[in-house]
């Protein structure tokens, strides 16, 4: 009964937070519409907008690999309609929902530029955010707008979804990036549920200088139509390296770093050079993605970023829903033995007999339904976890 009065004064402050001014950087400090500092505590809304083989329970393979796998087995039209079919079903309101009742905060958007390419002659890009934006506002949940497919792929990995030549190699890339950068920022410009943009996600730059200019050049695409929104810049090596900083690029930012301690460490000495940043340039430092362990590990953790003393000024939690795997899952996605088939033959095709067309047709509805909120297994002691330590403000 505690916890369920406490989350709706909770989100009560939300509601009236969300009435005018836009989230800002006040120093090293975030403040809210009415210029209360605040954390932003929520989740990534990974696999849904940038697909990730290994959420969906294969292995670690980028999005046009996949896409061109389902193709092979299914045919371009059945590709076309399963996507279209991941776009409406992975996230829906009750996922907003729920993420609000946990008292969560916020929600990281992980998004492929893909996503403004058209299917069948029609973008859904818009379609989709507006639609996900009005939900976040109804429940009162930020959003932040992650770029972790950037024309070209801004790393060589498959969380990118890279083509040859990459970003950093391609002047047009670059060009592509700015441009989609403003006419998203002008789309959103007069949205104040959008937190901020996060302009690229885990950068890995074929030259630190190289990571500053391609900021400076998004920058000046987003002030040209919007100078509201807070921007939010990751550092190179996987979000950890931020050495290139010697002075902030922007007004009204924050840097953010990704934590996973899955090889080991331990999470309070990782924040150690976060915190010597944000207290050298007077700026905020947000944690963009934690998470792929234990409980312990887990709590440990949150209560690394509740110390006060580390300057973390939120955490955004990896991630909503997957298909569970030896770490705690929020929502585990509950699959048939054809979709594993289907999705460890798209990851790897030569580790498995092509599965027959209409088998794998059959095998991707029933992912479509599988992957749906009410269909999923959720974990009461991870919620429990991230809730209590989501209303340490």
């Amino acid at each position: 009964m505690k916890k369920t009065i406490a989350v709706f004064f909770l989100l009560l402050l939300a509601k009236n937070s969300f009435a005018g001014k836009f989230v800002y950087q006040d120093g090293d400090m975030i403040r809210d519409s009415t210029g209360k500092a605040f954390q932003l505590n929520g989740v990534n809304l990974g696999g849904w907008l940038l697909w990730e083989g290994w959420i969906w329970g294969g292995g670690f393979t980028k999005e046009s690999t996949l896409n061109e796998n389902f193709e092979t087995i299914a045919g371009k039209t059945e590709a076309d309609s399963f996507r279209l079919s991941m776009y409406r079903n992975f996230i829906t309101e009750d996922d907003i929902h729920r993420i609000s009742l946990l008292g969560l905060n916020v929600v990281r958007i992980p998004f492929n530029h893909r996503i403004f390419e058209p299917i069948n002659g029609k973008i859904y890009g818009w379609e989709i955010l507006d639609r996900l934006l009005g939900w976040c506002r109804k429940y009162h949940v930020y959003a932040i707008l992650d770029m972790h497919g950037a024309p070209g792929g801004q790393s060589p990995y498959f969380i990118s979804d890279p083509v040859k030549p990459d970003l950093w190699k391609d002047q047009q890339e670059k060009i592509k990036t700015g441009a989609l950068w403003k006419e998203i920022a002008e789309h959103f410009s007069k949205n104040n549920i959008v937190a901020g943009y996060d302009l690229l996600n885990e950068p890995i730059p074929n030259q630190k200088d190289s990571l500053v200019k391609m900021y400076e050049q998004i920058l000046a695409a987003i002030r040209s139509v919007d100078s509201l929104h807070l921007c939010i810049l990751e550092g190179s090596d996987f979000a950890k390296d931020f050495s290139m900083f010697k002075k902030l690029p922007d007004k009204n930012m924050m840097f953010s770093f990704h934590i996973y301690t899955w090889l080991g460490g331990d999470p309070s000495a990782k924040v150690l050079d976060f915190s010597d940043l944000s207290e050298k340039l007077d700026v905020p430092v947000w944690c963009g993605e934690w998470g792929e362990n234990n409980y312990t590990v887990i709590e440990k953790t949150l209560k690394t970023f509740a110390d006060t003393t580390n300057r973390v000024r939120g955490w955004c939690f990896w991630t909503w829903k997957k298909v569970f795997n030896d770490y705690a899952t929020l929502n585990s996605i509950n699959i048939t033995e054809s979709w594993s088939d289907v999705i460890k033959w798209c990851s790897n095709p030569l580790m498995k007999d092509t599965p027959p067309h209409d088998d794998a047709v059959a095998a991707m509805k029933e992912f479509e339904k599988a992957v749906l909120y009410s269909n999923t297994t959720h974990d009461a002691r991870l919620e429990k976890l991230l809730t209590e330590y989501a209303m340490v403000y």
